[in-house]
């Protein structure tokens, strides 16, 4: 059995961040940056103690390159950096499925913890087929339109009912419950990291009920800016894309495997 385990850095616990800056100029991203690993290496060693001939770890925050890589299971592959042109860097149709670990909720949720799309400070919202959905729901279909489900999500509550809500045969754990966009009651970081290693466990012996989400193709997408010039910007580097009003862009893909945020 195969798998990609991506990793984030908001959803993590004990993370909350800092007012007025992003996650990653914020004087929480050091803290972050371990127990994202520590989270991502919870479910790593689940994995392999249940079978699996091979964990990749994506660390997909920023720019790519966030995680103490040293704590990880020394048998995981990494993927890091920011040129692989595509979401889930390997994934082919063989894999068993993926993981998310340090999730969050999409831009605008209520008592979503560091709740955003991508950008923060760019995408007010990303549209498929008429349905607005956020990052977990994105990647999902990206891995569905290889033929891959998504398995299991470690994020705060908020993401994970939004990650239920998608798809319901999931299994999650919240490593905290957000209060606002940056105030949460966190589980201890132990324990959250216990609880995602025995979560992925139980995933693994409920591995024949996970499906892939799939959404219709070809597949309308549209991004909303949060300003004018952003999506101008965003148009000129974009090819196939084109501006339907004045803040959204506009492309048909023929299938989410071609989705790139």
């Amino acid at each position: 059995m195969k798998f990609i385990i991506a990793v984030d850095c908001d959803g993590v616990a004990c993370v909350v961040g800092q007012p007025g800056r992003a996650l990653s100029d914020s004087c929480d991203m050091g803290f972050a940056r371990l127990q994202a690993a520590r989270e991502a290496d919870a479910a790593a060693r689940a994995l392999f103690d249940n079978g699996a001939t091979e964990v990749i770890v994506w660390d997909n925050h920023g720019s790519g390159a966030n995680l103490d890589f040293t704590l990880l299971d020394s048998r995981c592959r990494v993927a890091l950096g920011s040129g692989f042109g595509r979401r889930w860097p390997g994934l082919e149709g063989g894999f068993t499925g993926v993981l998310m670990i340090g999730y969050h909720a999409m831009e605008g949720t209520p008592q979503g913890v560091l709740a955003h799309t991508y950008s923060p400070s760019a995408f007010r919202c990303v549209c498929v087929n008429g349905v607005e959905m956020g990052e977990m729901a994105l990647d999902a279909a990206v891995a569905g339109a290889c033929g891959v489900p998504l398995i299991f999500v470690a994020s705060d509550s908020a993401g994970c009912a939004e990650a239920k809500r998608f798809m319901p045969w999931l299994e999650t754990v919240a490593t905290k419950q957000g209060v606002a966009c940056r105030a949460a009651f966190s589980k201890h970081p132990a324990v959250a990291v216990e609880e995602i290693y025995r979560g992925v466990c139980r995933t693994v012996a409920r591995i024949k009920e996970m499906q892939p989400f799939v959404v219709s193709s070809p597949a309308t997408v549209e991004i909303c800016f949060k300003r004018f010039h952003q999506a101008v910007k965003a148009r000129l580097r974009r090819r196939g894309w084109r501006l339907v009003k004045p803040n959204t862009l506009r492309a048909i893909l023929a299938t989410m495997a071609e989705w790139c945020c």
